[in-house]
């Protein structure tokens, strides 16, 4: 209790202040008297000594060291039995009481200092009793109330009626998302002044901090969280952090929305779960584009959107990080990431992966490189971000085709210096440089190989080369006779003397089909010499 509601209890009344009046807001919770020379070798905080006089009329204790030792140790204050004694104190250590709000006090002369110290303590006990019980009481009316309606503005409103104070509550992002009815200023200008006009780390903020606002002062403490990314904040308007039933008070506070914010938390972990497995049956093709399509106006998405889709892994040098915790790490990190600039992204999970699906008005890099910068300084040294990210633009019915491309640059970012990577549709050329040199030239030479006998190399050159002309100019023999600067007649001569030597009609697809394939990886071979 404070010093100043004590002495304001009917049988403190003949206690006088001398000094230091400014200093009656101190706790006191204990009693003390001056007995020996050193007594400010075992000072506490809280405390309040009384003296008969005596040890300052011999000079055993020097007042003014004892006050400045007492005020270090956020003791309550300093009683004197009797004012002759207080005769006998230099101004100057009123004086010096008066500066540091330091209480010095004239208790009854004619009591025993026995007395009155049993008269205090159990005013003090009293006090203690009655603080117990209202705590008792707060915790048990707020679990009775998240019992019944656990909502932010209920218990926000119960709790300042508890604390008798102004609350508000901040997400992640420190804003304002709900306040209790008392609130003297607006949600949005709170949350401007807090985000735009302090130098508050927000996103490590991970202790009490007190920023004054205009006339106010705002007590911001973090509140726990099952996801430290995802922490949420209380706010407090003009806590007393010298009065100890409010500091109580406000640790039942502050676990109650805690509690709240847990539940908040397993609750949007649950969403997401769901969602992703939303997402996971539409590209098994579990669920009619009917149905996707309804299901995504419910989620407020235009059905025919268009999305790229990234996916993102944390890997090391030598193998996939599995652990649980960077994975969910990684997810919260990201899910702030995308809620703090309000970007225009839909996340889910695929076993061992967090999926981005990024709408096609957002510049799919600039934001892939915003969110590695982001995340990658906060993981473990050993671990690395990569990504993969899809070339085509498609609604989400055709989920399965952008998240196969978003897979395959995944794949090449694992061996690319680059932590992000975009598919590149492959073309004929990349395609056959993929296939291994050994089954190529057997399959040349399978195709290919009648052309050998009976002719000479420098035939067989221009046979070749006639072929790769046919195919490349698509079966245009003007353009291959253009091309290879010979007459048309000749292009038609040699294409019917490969039809003889290979034994294969040309107006048959499947046959045109795998002799431009052997061509080439003719080609390929022969561009590799």
């Amino acid at each position: 209790m404070r010093l100043q509601t004590l002495l304001e209890t009917p049988s403190m009344q003949h206690m006088r202040v001398i000094a230091g009046k400014r200093g009656l807001k101190r706790e006191i919770n204990n009693i003390g008297m001056i007995e020996s020379p050193d007594i400010a070798d075992f000072l506490k905080a809280d405390q309040f000594l009384i003296t008969n006089g005596y040890p300052f009329i011999n000079t055993t204790t020097n007042p003014t060291a004892l006050i400045k030792a007492m005020h270090a140790a956020n003791c309550a204050g300093l009683g004197f039995k009797d004012h002759r004694y207080v005769d006998h104190l230099p101004k100057e250590v009123l004086a010096l009481a008066d500066e540091l709000a330091f209480p010095i006090i004239i208790t009854p002369g004619d009591e025993l200092i026995s007395e009155t110290m049993r008269k205090m303590l159990s005013i003090i006990l009293k006090s203690q009793t009655d603080e117990l019980s209202r705590i008792v009481q707060a915790n048990q009316s707020l679990a009775d109330l998240l019992l019944k309606d656990p909502t932010h503005t209920t218990v926000l409103n119960k709790c300042s009626e508890i604390l008798n104070h102004a609350l508000f509550l901040m997400d992640s992002h420190f804003r304002v998302v709900s306040a209790s009815q008392s609130l003297p200023v607006t949600q949005s200008t709170l949350t401007d002044f807090l985000r735009n006009q302090t130098n508050i780390d927000y996103f490590n903020l991970h202790t009490r901090i007190t920023v004054a606002y205009q006339q106010l002062s705002l007590t911001i403490t973090p509140l726990f969280s099952a996801y430290k990314e995802n922490k949420a904040f209380v706010g407090i308007i003009d806590l007393d952090p010298g009065n100890s039933t409010d500091q109580m008070l406000t640790q039942v506070i502050l676990n109650t929305l805690s509690f709240v914010n847990s539940r908040v938390d397993m609750l949007n972990e649950s969403a997401f779960r769901n969602q992703s497995g939303f997402y996971l049956n539409v590209m098994d093709g579990g669920i009619s584009n009917d149905l996707v399509n309804k299901t995504l106006k419910a989620q407020n998405v235009e059905p025919s959107t268009k999305f790229r889709c990234a996916t993102i892994l944390v890997t090391t040098n030598h193998q996939t990080l599995l652990s649980n915790h960077l994975l969910e790490q990684v997810q919260q990190l990201t899910l702030w990431f995308i809620k703090e600039y309000q970007a225009p992204v839909i996340t889910f999970s695929l076993k061992q992966q967090l999926v981005l699906l990024i709408k096609d008005e957002q510049n799919a890099q600039h934001f892939l490189t915003a969110l590695v910068d982001f995340i990658q300084p906060k993981l473990d040294k050993s671990a690395r971000l990569i990504i993969g990210y899809s070339y085509s633009t498609l609604p989400l019915t055709e989920l399965a085709t952008t998240y196969n491309e978003a897979a395959e640059a995944l794949a090449l970012s694992k061996n690319s210096p680059h932590a992000i990577t975009i598919y590149r549709p492959k073309y004929v050329k990349e395609l056959i440089s993929l296939i291994p040199e050994n089954e190529a030239k057997s399959f040349v030479e399978r195709v290919l190989g009648g052309l050998v006998s009976g002719i000479s190399a420098h035939e067989q050159q221009n046979l070749l080369n006639t072929l790769y002309g046919y195919f490349y100019y698509h079966q245009n023999i003007a353009e291959v006779a253009g091309h290879l600067e010979i007459h048309r007649n000749t292009v038609i001569y040699r294409l019917k003397k490969v039809e003889k030597m290979l034994t294969l009609n040309l107006d048959d697809p499947e046959q045109t089909q795998t002799l431009e394939m052997a061509v080439l990886l003719w080609h390929n071979q022969e561009t590799q010499k």
